[in-house]
């Protein structure tokens, strides 16, 4: 791959990113094999992982776990709890103060990683690495004021792509410090940041089972360990059937379950002070990382009075979106996580194209398969999925509305996930915005971009 990287950076961060790009990209392929019990596992079944930037990237040879395996995983967290959960807590946070520091140092470096095996632009990839090493340096300042309560027992970790470094990796962290012992399953499209994660908490000693690490390029074994009735506790963060499929799962009552399953992180527009500003906070709320972060928002409502003067500035401000490799800083946004995401995309695109209100400029000169155009539909059939779901595409729907009053019903019939959000001027609309509207994050006259993945990572949700 020839990569797309600029001439000029304006700042030392860029330039040291673009560094940091060449050395992921010249980075030795590795067979990767399931962990647990510190011990490494092939099963013999090998499958490749490339980067969604461009397929002549390939990460490496992963292992399709054989049956059983995640049992075995089980397993091995449950033989290594009693000891864990016995170490001074001080003890087990100073392995992940290590960690802690590494990420400092080597923050361009990570965040490089993310890009290359996610797709993000450096905002997003930068911004995954921070949040971990914030929700880290928190879970090891709280660790000193725990207390002697006790932890649950063995977490599962669940994650998808739109997340890939900061959510499941900082549920792990806080688990393990508040004494759990942890299985991870993460996505198949992007597991090497949590690969390189357990790579440093093995180099620094953690012992054998605390963390284990298994990557299903079937999912065939996320119920199996879902319903592992030995597993205390699951955080499952992301978005795609496999996640919201633990929705359904039979599993014992006293489970803990922290979702942050990725939902529509609605809009409501309601006479903003400033509509070019409020449109550039949506556009950049829906297509950043090309709709598929935990907070990306896939519906706008709207009242039919600020209908015509919304839509004629989005539809200006939709032309100046440049989506193409990430690694190139003048694009918005980068790939789609998969060929299956971008045939998804051209199929509800297709289905929809009699809906279509504004769009972005062609994707050119792109250097792989899932690269596509956000697009914007409005005027829906009320029966239209597109209404109630994400779909975790860059497809935002502008849901049109008589009044206020119908706005905030709509917003309340829809499944809002993470996050909802306002624009607006008017103070007492923003109150009943705050007092109605139950969601664990609002973003009020700003994009969502800035939200912040693992939002329930405080020790406390890991304890009993």
């Amino acid at each position: 791959m020839v990569v797309d990287i600029p001439d000029f950076q304006t700042t030392e961060e860029g330039r040291q990113y673009e560094k940091e790009i060449m050395l992921v990209l010249q980075g030795e392929k590795k067979d990767y094999p399931s962990y647990f019990g510190g011990l490494k596992v092939a099963s013999g079944n090998e499958f490749p992982v490339y980067s969604p930037i461009d397929e002549s990237i390939k990460f490496g040879i992963f292992q399709e776990p054989e049956e059983g395996i995640m049992v075995e995983a089980v397993s091995a967290a449950v033989k290594a709890l009693d000891a864990w959960s016995s170490t001074p807590i001080e003890e087990r946070a100073s392995y992940f103060d290590k960690v802690l520091k590494v990420l400092q140092a080597r923050r361009s470096f990570y965040a490089a990683a993310v890009t290359v095996s996610s797709g993000m632009v450096r905002e997003d990839a930068y911004a995954e690495v921070d949040r971990l090493i914030e929700v880290i340096g928190k879970a090891i300042e709280d660790s000193k004021t725990l207390g002697r309560k006790r932890p649950v027992g063995v977490w599962a970790v669940l994650s998808a792509h739109n997340s890939p470094f900061a959510s499941p990796v900082g549920y792990a962290v806080s688990a393990m410090i508040a004494g759990n012992t942890v299985v991870m399953c993460p996505s198949k499209y992007c597991p090497t940041p949590i690969y390189m994660f357990y790579e440093l908490v093995d180099k620094y000693g953690l012992p054998g089972g605390v963390l284990n690490l298994v990557v299903d390029r079937k999912d065939s074994s996320t119920e199996q360990l879902a319903n592992d009735m030995r597993v205390a506790g699951i955080a499952a963060t992301g978005s795609g059937e496999r996640l919201e499929d633990l929705m359904f799962l039979q599993v014992d009552d006293e489970l803990k379950f922290i979702n942050e399953i990725k939902g529509m992180n609605p809009a409501i527009v309601y006479r903003p002070s400033d509509m070019k500003a409020a449109v550039r906070d949506i556009i950049d709320s829906a297509f950043a990382y090309s709709g598929q972060r935990l907070h990306s928002c896939s519906k706008v409502i709207i009242t039919a009075d600020d209908q015509k003067k919304f839509m004629e500035v989005l539809s200006e401000r939709m032309k100046d979106l440049r989506i193409g490799d990430p690694v190139n800083d003048t694009s918005f946004a980068g790939p789609l996580i998969s060929k299956d995401a971008a045939k998804r995309f051209s199929q509800l695109a297709l289905e929809n194209a009699g809906y279509v209100v504004a769009k972005a400029m062609p994707v050119m000169d792109a250097p792989g398969e899932n690269y596509v155009a956000p697009i914007v539909l409005s005027g829906l059939d009320d029966e239209n999925d597109l209404n109630f779901m994400d779909s975790g595409l860059p497809i935002l729907n502008i849901k049109v509305v008589g009044s206020l009053d119908e706005a905030f019903d709509e917003i309340q019939d829809t499944e809002c996930g993470l996050s909802a959000g306002i624009f607006t001027k008017d103070p007492k609309v923003i109150d009943r915005f705050k007092s109605e509207v139950d969601v664990p994050y609002r973003y009020i006259n700003e994009s969502s971009r800035g939200l912040p993945a693992a939002h329930s990572s405080e020790l406390t949700n890991f304890v009993r």
